[in-house]
């Protein structure tokens, strides 16, 4: 058994056991590891030590159980294997930058991190995705006040999304005091404020506010960091990409995801959503390390 099904077994043990008390050492001897080993294994294939990963999958259920579910935060958090409410409390804070109570409440979601809310534990496809498919240390940037223009749908569905690039593409000429070269186009993708509804804007850069087509928008990104990882692959891997992002690399930084929308940034280097050797850069907005 190679490493990464040896890991691959290794979640689906933790999978199984979220409810019950787990141990390194338990996970260790179900895969046939000695646990210093193991726990090599595991943090070189998952970005994760075992615990750090265990914590992870269960604040993310419980984060589930929340928002879907009528227990008391007490319950849930001594159901996932906390201690005490305040340590739950704690823990979940820190992962989502948002108290269980507040997340519990919310209605407007701009304040969570909402892609990490997904029930999914990693797997075969995604540990090698980590491995070869994406910048695991981004490069942090400031960008100044920009203008774009282009057309949004509300949604994530590809089907809808690639309809959208198509028009867009063939109507593109018709802006005006655009600024990158002609192979550049951007996506912006950004919570709306109901619920957990998206909006999804394919655009490119203009130098200055102006008049824009007839069927398009404009939107104006203040001035922004940003953490720059670059996604290797085809475009159905890139759930695997912000699984690191924000399961892995962002709770570690020492940073908070601010409100700002996030950016995809298509250069000649994108060779299309189904081509295994496109490159493209995901701008994530953060604020200052705290």
């Amino acid at each position: 058994m190679n490493y990464i099904e040896s890991v691959t077994k290794a979640i689906a043990y933790i999978e199984d056991h979220l409810i019950e008390k787990t141990t390194a050492e338990e996970i260790a001897e179900w895969v046939g590891y000695s646990p210093y080993h193991f726990h090599r294994i595991f943090q070189s294939v998952t970005r994760n030590t075992v615990s750090d990963y265990i914590r992870r999958r269960r604040l993310t259920h419980a984060a589930y159980d929340l928002f879907h579910s009528d227990l008391r935060i007490v319950e849930i958090a001594i159901k996932y294997q906390f201690e005490s409410q305040e340590a739950f409390t704690r823990a979940f804070q820190k992962m989502f930058a948002i108290s269980p109570g507040r997340f519990r409440k919310q209605i407007n979601m701009k304040d969570t991190l909402f892609r990490t809310m997904e029930k999914k534990a990693l797997d075969e496809t995604g540990m090698r995705h980590l491995l070869y498919g994406v910048t695991l240390a981004p490069l942090i940037i400031n960008k100044e006040k920009r203008y774009l223009v282009g057309m949004e749908l509300r949604g994530l569905d590809s089907r809808e999304i690639g309809k959208l690039w198509s028009c867009f593409r063939q109507r593109v000429a018709e802006i005006e005091r655009r600024r990158d070269p002609e192979s550049t186009f951007y996506a912006l993708i950004m919570l709306t404020g109901v619920q957990w509804e998206v909006s999804y804007t394919a655009c490119v850069e203009v130098s200055e506010e102006g008049q824009i087509p007839e069927g398009m928008i404009n939107k104006v990104l203040p001035a922004a960091t940003y953490a720059v990882f670059t996604h290797r692959g085809s475009l159905d891997r890139m759930p695997d990409t912000f699984y690191y992002i924000y399961n892995t690399w962002l709770p570690k930084s020492g940073r908070m995801r601010t409100n700002d929308p996030e950016i995809a940034r298509y250069d000649h280097r994108y060779l299309g959503p189904t081509n295994d050797d496109s490159e493209f850069d995901i701008y994530i907005p953060i604020g200052p390390i705290l």
